[in-house]
């Protein structure tokens, strides 16, 4: 029998002091003036309104997708709060997320609810997500552990790809644009939606000159790519995807869903620079919904993350990854006001290599439930989830939340959680450099929040700390082991108006992320994690011309861990414009990085100075 630790015991027992604590002789809440009815379902695996969830998240749609005409999935990421982006020379280069400070392979990253990337990196290439695919985007900041197992410790990244809405006639939109650096992107969707089913298909391509993505030096020198190679490092991209479902009867419904993007990159490197890269996956899914209250669902799938790296033309290794997974989930009310999700995720995961690694697969058994307790104003959550690896064993994790609609619009909430980075291969099996007695990363964090909503503007403000304890570093035989620490803590302010023809939204932060590991870099700060972050977004209509503006703020930060080599703060400002011709056409244009700054998230990997693009949108009414 598993002895559960002390946080799920301490997590259960503050649960119960909150139930009766916020017992039904309180009066209820005057009714809220939330006019925000957006649903979420990745901060409780259920749907939700944006607006009651106990954890900070948020979400875009495709509306704001189109409206912003964002880049790239990486760019979209960057303008969210908390989330900070390190690019290695453009478009299409290698890029990591940092979601409130968190390392980046702490965060789970998930397309349609399946794990979505790499299992010899740990980490997904959110760089060759496709945007002109996606239908929305759902980013919950901080642990989740407890619903989602391993890697949700910066927070969930969940992405959903194309859906047409209800309609009599087929739906289809296409897209064709062309831009600095030789840019020429070009996609088309199509689908249908009935009260019995729904298709979807789509398809885009990306292609681009690209820049110069490192500055670096060869010999004698050795710094940035360790390689001195000035000339521009092009990206090609090519996606498909295609999903549908089935209305069976009996309020059950069949989906299935199926990815693949195929594509090459180049970059300056001393032993390989340029990729062919494939990723994609497919998956089904089951649900039964006999009530409103009542559901239950199967999905299972497979998810691939594949590379072949070439020196100029010859070739130098081979990375296939796989992950396998199978998930039952139900959800089920107690009483009148007390309802439960429990269920149970199946995950395999596999690599297949040039490179002989000491392990080649690994399987993973997680069960969790959560209850969530609704008393007038109030509301608590407390989950639990244990998983057994077969590789290190079993792990326990819990969380729990409560929040107060005190006033109409108001709500205050609290939530603590902890949660575990699961090892990865490289990490445990790669010859030479890996440790197969390595432990999962723990973390531990809590979080209290603010929130304003009215009908025409919303505002918020969250304090955080996650302490995150066994980080895996090196040992003086540059063999990984688990000896780091961090701490983190920060602020985050979120604010979004409506003034007449106006649009306004904007975030802030203020982090400060520090090693607390043993030794001489004690204190300092982690690297490429700027401690100052603000955005705004500003739109207005003008008719059928909308013109927007988009600005950002990173303040200094640091590249290696002792601080000695330190990347300039930035202000970048892009600029936008829309011409709505007629409902069915519309011309985009826009201006990255105006002001042309020169600047650096990852030092000698230099972002491209100032580009222009224009798009024609069409969609058929």
């Amino acid at each position: 029998m598993t002895r559960l630790p002390p946080a799920a015991v301490a997590a259960f027992s503050i649960f119960g002091v909150l139930t009766a604590a916020i017992s039904p002789s309180i009066g209820t809440a005057a009714p809220s003036v939330d006019s925000l009815e957006e649903v979420i379902v990745t901060a409780s695996r259920r749907p939700e309104r944006l607006v009651d969830t106990l954890v900070s998240a948020s979400l875009v749609d495709r509306n704001t997708i189109e409206t912003r005409q964002y880049a790239s999935f990486a760019q979209l990421l960057a303008d969210l709060p908390g989330v900070v982006v390190a690019n290695n020379g453009g478009i299409g280069k290698a890029s990591s997320l940092f979601i409130r400070g968190a390392e980046a392979d702490h965060n789970l990253v998930l397309v349609n609810g399946l794990r979505w990337s790499s299992t010899t990196l740990g980490t997904a290439a959110v760089q060759d997500l496709p945007v002109e695919l996606i239908e929305r985007v759902e980013v919950v900041r901080g642990p989740r552990s407890s619903l989602y197992g391993a890697d949700a410790v910066g927070g969930v990244v969940q992405i959903f790809t194309r859906r047409a809405p209800v309609s009599s006639t087929t739906q289809w939109d296409a897209l064709a644009g062309y831009g600095s650096a030789q840019t020429r992107n070009l996609a088309i969707n199509a689908g249908a939606s009935t009260e019995g089913g729904f298709w979807q298909f789509g398809v885009s391509s990306l292609e681009s000159s690209g820049t110069n993505s490192c500055r670096g030096f060869g010999a004698p020198i050795f710094a940035g790519c360790f390689t001195d190679e000035p000339d521009d490092d092009g990206y090609r991209n090519t996606s498909v995807t295609a999903r549908g479902g089935l209305e069976l009867g009996g309020r059950s419904t069949l989906e299935g869903f199926a990815s693949l993007t195929t594509g090459r990159v180049e970059f300056d490197g001393s032993f390989q620079n340029a990729a062919k890269i494939r990723q994609g996956g497919v998956g089904a899914s089951l649900s039964v919904k006999p009530a409103d209250n009542r559901s239950a669902s199967l999905q299972i799938g497979r998810t691939i993350d594949e590379s072949r790296n070439f020196s100029e033309s010859r070739f130098v290794s081979r990375f296939d990854t796989a992950r396998d997974s199978a998930s039952l989930q139900a959800e089920q009310p107690i009483t009148a006001t007390l309802s439960a999700i429990v269920g149970a995720d199946y995950l395999r995961d596999s690599v297949s290599s040039t490179t002989a690694y000491t392990e080649t697969s690994r399987q993973n058994l997680g069960l969790f439930t959560e209850l969530q307790q609704r008393l007038g104003a109030h509301t608590a959550q407390v989950g639990l989830r244990y998983d057994d690896n077969q590789r290190y064993g079993g792990k326990t994790t819990a969380s729990i939340g409560w929040g107060w609609k005190f006033q109409p619009g108001w709500r205050l909430t609290a939530t603590a959680g902890s949660g575990f980075k699961a090892p990865s291969f490289n990490e445990l099996y790669f010859p030479g450099f890996s440790n197969a007695a390595l432990k999962p990363e723990n973390s531990t964090s809590i979080e209290t929040a603010l929130r304003w909503s009215g009908n025409t503007a919303s505002f918020g403000i969250t304090a955080y700390e996650n302490r995150i304890d066994d980080l895996i570093g090196f040992d003086a035989n540059f063999s990984p082991v688990n000896v780091d620490e961090t701490l983190i803590r920060g602020v985050e302010l979120v604010s979004a108006a409506t003034l007449g023809a106006w649009r306004l939204s904007g975030s802030a932060e203020w982090l400060t992320p520090r090693n607390e590991s043993p030794g001489g870099n004690r204190g300092k700060l982690l690297p490429r994690r700027a401690k100052q972050v603000a955005r705004l977004d500003l739109e207005r209509s003008f008719g059928a011309i909308s013109l927007g503006a988009r600005t950002q703020y990173q303040g200094r930060r640091y590249d290696n861990l002792a601080n000695t080599r330190m990347l300039n703060p930035w202000f970048l400002l892009d600029l936008r414009a829309e011409w709505a011709v007629n409902p069915s056409l519309r011309v985009q244009a826009r201006l990255d990085n105006a002001l042309d700054r020169r600047y650096e998230s990852a030092s000698f990997y230099a972002q491209p100075g100032r580009e222009w693009h224009l798009a024609l949108r069409y969609a058929a009414r």
